[in-house]
């Protein structure tokens, strides 16, 4: 079989590192015999990554910053991946297999910061290198992806079809390729257990290693397929299973990975390996990463509330008298109430909580014009629009007249904005009809969050903070969202 070997310049680095006397100036030496790999080196001794004050001028030092391993193994990276990318494929997408590569091998970089790991860029190898089993594969067996990139999108899927063919997976064949090429132990072993994420947590190093490895194809999926086809709940829990690390945390390594997407690009030379905007995907993670604490608070409110139920008889005529009659939405007077028990449980809990009042633009001089039936369908429409275009778990009231409340409880304010935009938006591009007439209704949007950034002292200036920062965007021209205003919340709140 035809199996892919090593590339003159791989092949001594490897020689290089495996040298226990090996001295700075040889490897510089070695290194500024390729211009490009020099260059890569030291963008990258230069970047975010490293956040060195003073520029590396020169190899040298870049070698300082960097460390002798590390900067083997990061020339490795790069010389492995420009003679494996030369290769001509088979079934393969080369140009999917090189996206997923690049972005797993981000992810694991960023776990593998996020678990203090020492060895971050032979996490980044190993992650970069955990399908090359594949290239291997579709030299030695060419029609073995002829359906290549539907299978490449399923990764479970993929290893049984090639067990069934060949009676072993990429990851073995991975593995033992680069046992062949004499890579280090934890590389090789990574790799070949890169299908085999343990779901208990363990502290050893080792352990912790593979596990970054393992979880990052996961990850790396969750910017690389189609919206609907992220798993990022799932992926949630065992990063939490296998790493120990909480949903926070794990929020936190997805806008790790966000941010070094565009370096790893430029490093690489590849363009566009997430399938949408980092933030674009960032925005959903919040949301989906929300739901289990979101669920809990749920949970919470309904347990607090059986405990002071009425008879079973008045639940029904409870239920219509906390509706407003209109838009079937809730009401003021159950808004108040559930408002300030969240601001309670928010305070008490630590959890974030954010409100946003929604206006409609010109109500009164449509209802001027058009009377107050086509005012009442435009309300209507508003509950749907609100309705559609919030979680399952928001609770939305009629505050009065033509304004709307939004409770979105354990919604940090960068998430609430998103979602005041998305409201925003969802308006712009609604048209009514008003009379004879078709027309489109804007609104305005304030929102404010109770959290780690501002807490405030009380239920009522909370409120009044949502109000301001409505007001605020009726200044400055509606149809728009505006959240609260830091520099101006002093007299209302307190520094978190």
């Amino acid at each position: 079989m035809n199996f892919p070997s090593p590339p003159g310049v791989a092949t001594h680095i490897i020689e290089l590192a495996q040298d226990p006397e090996i001295e700075m100036g040889k490897v510089a030496k070695a290194l500024s015999m390729d211009s490009a790999l020099s260059s890569k080196v030291l963008r990258i001794a230069n970047s975010p990554l490293y956040a060195q004050r003073r520029k590396s001028e020169n190899l040298r030092q870049a070698l300082v910053v960097l460390g002798l391993n590390a900067t083997l193994t990061l020339a490795l990276s790069f010389s492995l991946v420009k003679s494996l990318r030369g290769a001509k494929p088979n079934g393969l997408n080369y140009k999917f297999y090189w996206r997923r590569a690049l972005l797993a091998a981000t992810a694991a970089r960023a776990l593998g910061d996020a678990m203090r790991q020492t060895l971050a860029e032979e996490i980044f190898l190993a992650a970069l290198l955990q399908d090359v089993g594949m290239l291997a594969l579709d030299q030695a067996v060419p029609d073995l992806y002829r359906d290549g990139e539907k299978l490449q999108r399923d990764h479970a899927v993929l290893a049984e079809h090639e067990k069934k063919r060949v009676q072993a997976d990429h990851a073995f064949v991975g593995g033992w390729l680069m046992r062949t090429w004499n890579l280090p132990e934890r590389l090789y072993r990574a790799i070949e257990h890169s299908h085999h994420l343990e779901l208990s947590y363990s502290d050893h190093p080792a352990g912790i290693f593979d596990r970054c490895v393992a979880l990052s194809g996961p990850v790396a999926d969750l910017f690389l397929l189609d919206p609907e086809q992220r798993q990022f709940a799932e992926t949630a829990l065992c990063a939490e299973r296998s790493l120990g690390l909480d949903r926070m945390a794990f929020g936190q390594v997805l806008g790790t990975i966000g941010a070094m997407i565009p370096e790893t690009e430029a490093i690489f030379e590849s363009e566009h390996l997430a399938k949408q905007h980092p933030d674009l995907i960032l925005d959903q993670a919040r949301e989906v990463l929300m739901l289990r604490s979101l669920h809990a608070l749920r949970e919470i409110n309904t347990l607090r509330a059986s405990a002071e139920a009425t008879p079973p008889q008045s639940i029904e005529l409870e239920e219509e008298t906390r509706r407003d009659a209109l838009t079937g939405v809730y009401n003021r007077g159950y808004l108040e109430n559930f408002l300030a028990r969240e601001f309670e449980n928010s305070t008490r809990h630590k959890w974030p909580l954010s409100v946003a009042f929604v206006d409609l633009d010109d109500f009164k001089l449509l209802n001027d014009n058009f009377g107050h039936q086509a005012g009442d369908r435009v309300l209507q429409a508003t509950a749907r629009i609100l309705r559609g275009n919030t979680r399952e778990t928001d609770t939305i009231a009629r505050f009065g007249g033509e304004e709307f409340v939004v409770v979105l409880p354990a919604t940090d304010a960068d998430t609430a904005h998103n979602i005041c935009e998305r409201i925003v938006m969802a308006f712009r591009n609604t048209g009514h009809v008003v009379g004879s007439h078709h027309a489109k209704v804007t609104v305005s949007i304030g929102c404010a969050t109770h959290g780690a950034q501002i807490q405030f002292s009380n239920y009522a200036d909370f409120v009044k903070a949502a109000d301001q920062a409505l007001y605020t965007a009726k200044l400055r021209g509606r149809n728009r969202s505006v959240p609260f205003d830091r520099q101006l919340a002093a007299p209302l709140a307190r520094s978190g």
